[in-house]
């Protein structure tokens, strides 16, 4: 079985409000850490999704990001195959607790910043109890050498990757309790590379709506997907973050 993605995090130059953000547009649970956490926003796990955090960016951060974290077992084992696969390690293993466990984070071959998590010795990480706002269940990179960023993810976690010919896009399966993702290739006229999630709701337009009365930026309309996958929705969030709508 491949490594799972487990944990999403938005990041923005304002911690408090962008968090604020994100309980007024999904009525997500995020619980905000002490000074000695940075005031890491914990966001609750949704059914059919996974966990989260929302923070503010610091001096020698991108100003803004999206990312996600895969789970393994070894972070500096993961880090040092890493730099022999094309990928730059960024961050150093860290603990964040004892109790919660362990990160560390590092750029793909295509430059996509990506973190990594390791429980906590002898058992599983605490995580916040499960709400009833729409989940994170969906993510996303990209590249413009997509096929050696699959070789390089599929060596690297083990990930099976299926492409999807009438949209030139490549599934990502689930694994484990994770969630499952896509893979894209990069192309003129489309944002910088940059990690994305997308998060499930049952009324696109609605929520889309939503984003922007509470200072967000619709990007693109409700729209059918390829292939007759459901269809989707794109936002900016206020820290200029960009989001995903999902609806089945």
């Amino acid at each position: 079985m491949g490594n799972p993605v487990v944990h999403f995090e938005i990041a923005g130059p304002d911690g408090p409000e962008l968090q604020q953000y994100y309980r007024d547009l999904f009525g997500w649970n995020v619980d905000a850490q002490g000074e000695e956490m940075g005031f890491y926003g914990v966001v609750q796990w949704n059914e059919g999704g996974i966990g989260g955090g929302i923070l503010g960016t610091q001096e020698g951060m991108p100003p803004n990001y999206v990312t996600v974290y895969i789970q393994v077992d070894d972070l500096q084992a993961a880090l040092d195959k890493i730099s022999g696969m094309g990928g730059v390690a960024i961050m150093p293993p860290m603990e964040i607790d004892p109790s919660v466990g362990s990160v560390a984070m590092f750029t793909d071959p295509a430059n996509n910043a990506i973190g990594l998590y390791s429980q906590p010795t002898g058992g599983h990480g605490e995580f916040p109890p499960k709400g009833d706002g729409p989940p994170v269940i969906h993510f996303e990179v990209g590249g413009s050498d997509v096929k050696t960023l699959e070789k390089f993810y599929t060596e690297m976690f083990g990930w099976k990757i299926n492409f999807v010919e009438e949209a030139n896009y490549r599934l990502i399966e689930q694994e484990g309790d994770g969630i499952g993702g896509g893979m894209f290739e990069h192309v003129e006229g489309m944002p910088p590379n940059a990690p994305s999630i997308a998060v499930g709701v049952g009324d696109l337009q609605a929520y889309l709506d939503k984003a922007v009365s509470l200072g967000g930026t619709a990007l693109m309309q409700p729209m059918d997907i390829p292939g007759g996958f459901g269809s989707l929705a794109i936002f900016n969030d206020i820290a200029g973050n960009r989001i995903a709508l999902f609806h089945t």
